[in-house]
């Protein structure tokens, strides 16, 4: 509604607008902001440096610089704002102006000092100095950038932030800003294991600390299950690539294309206020689960990583979470998928109190008979009201054929991990 407000006054000359955007990935806001022929500035605050809780906040500013409205709507704009003749005014200028110190000067502050804050201001910069946050005419986004977030050497936003925790745990928005750090690093090329799930626990430490903190809650539903979903979060970006297409224009490229949760829409009247029901049981374990395990030769020679999330990271007893399985080819041995067999499957060894949802247990192959891409597979668990506290391991085991080169020997393997729940009855709730 904004948007199609605020267009017509800024082709028109009557209006200049400059848009904050609190969103995990820069790239998926250019993206939008192609999409929707936006001509004004668009900043990214990944971080939420500005410390909001809402959004949207419309700020109406006059020529001569002073704030008129904090909370208009959009039919009030053009009535209530831009179309009134305000009086000339002259005012002392009256700037809240911060100096930029370089990573270097912070570091050497921070280690002299050795104060929360002081690494909390260093963990800022590192990870700012590696992502383009200003997304506007003629300023091009880099997102090969953002893969030096975290990069061992003298700027390691990820370090800074946990020495921050280390001097002051109680601080929401660091936990917050160590996963937003985390998860770049995740989807760079020095990823680390467990970045992803590192993230999401910690913005549900962030989120317990300030329940009302909208934006750290919607980075975790933009992840978690989809009862606890207010909408699909990127429902637009095949619409938006289809339309710019179009019009003969190529759609902007995606460092990390959003998939499984994040395009996944909500789903509402399944138990109550997300609780477990036993009629919740949609998902299927294929045929190959029926075999028993010792009958599947085990991948020894780990052809394959596996790594699991569980959104959520600490779950109430009644409610659920989203499990996403990915599936790494090991690229020290250059192993491939065979895909003229069967699909890669899921198997697991639910205990009685984990009810299986709907989702997905198995990978279909691509149409190529080899091929070396990153799989994946998503679905949902729900844990039944009565489960005590405590951790959970749910035993579980993946079946898929590979072979050890192109066009080398293939073998149809097996290969056990686990997946953990962390029940707690004081979980932050998403919903």
């Amino acid at each position: 509604v904004w948007q199609k407000t605020v267009k017509p006054l800024v082709d028109a000359g009557t209006l200049q607008v400059l848009g904050v955007v609190q969103e995990q990935h820069p790239d998926r806001a250019k993206l939008y902001r192609q999409w929707r022929g936006l001509n004004w500035p668009l900043y990214i605050d990944s971080l939420n440096l500005l410390d909001i809780k809402v959004v949207p906040i419309p700020v109406a500013i006059d020529e001569y610089g002073i704030v008129r409205h904090e909370s208009l709507w959009p039919g009030q704009l053009a009535s209530e704002f831009v179309e009134v003749n305000y009086p000339q005014t002259q005012v002392e200028p009256n700037y809240n102006v911060v100096k930029s110190e370089s990573p270097g000067d912070l570091q050497r502050l921070a280690t002299a000092n050795n104060h929360s804050q002081a690494w909390s201001d260093l963990a800022d910069a590192c990870f700012l100095a590696h992502q383009s946050a200003m997304l506007s005419p003629g300023h091009e986004l880099e997102p090969a950038r953002s893969h030096q977030v975290g990069e061992t050497g003298d700027c390691d936003a990820v370090q800074a932030y946990e020495k921050a925790i280390e001097l002051d745990s109680q601080v929401g928005r660091l936990r917050f800003r160590l996963g937003v750090a985390l998860r770049a690093r995740y989807e760079s090329r020095h990823r680390q294991a467990n970045d992803a799930q590192r993230a999401v626990e910690q913005w549900g430490y962030a989120l317990a600390a300030d329940p009302n903190q909208y934006i750290w809650r919607r980075r975790l539903q933009q992840y978690g299950p989809r009862l606890d979903k207010p909408y699909n979060f990127y429902f637009w970006v095949k619409q938006a690539r289809t339309e710019i297409r179009a019009r003969g224009d190529t759609p902007l490229k995606l460092a990390e294309e959003p998939s499984g949760s994040e395009l996944a829409p909500p789903v509402h009247g399944i138990g109550v206020k997300g609780q477990a029901d036993s009629s919740d049981q949609k998902a299927t374990h294929t045929r190959a689960c029926d075999l028993p395990a010792g009958r599947i030769a085990a991948d020894s020679k780990r052809f394959v990583e596996i790594e699991t999330i569980v959104t959520p990271a600490r779950v109430r007893p009644g409610h659920r979470v989203r499990v996403r399985v990915v599936f790494r080819l090991n690229n020290r041995s250059n192993p491939y998928w065979n895909n003229e067999a069967d699909d890669l499957a899921v198997c697991l060894e639910l205990p009685d109190q984990v009810i299986l949802g709907e989702g997905e247990l198995a990978f279909p192959g691509p149409a190529a008979v080899e091929s070396q891409e990153r799989r994946a597979v998503e679905f949902e668990l729900s844990l039944a009201r009565k489960t005590a506290a405590g951790a959970i391991d749910i035993p579980a085991r993946a079946l898929y054929y590979v072979c050890e080169d192109k066009g080398g020997k293939c073998h149809y393997v097996r290969q056990s991990f686990a997946i953990t729940l962390q029940v707690d009855p004081d979980a932050p709730m998403l919903r």
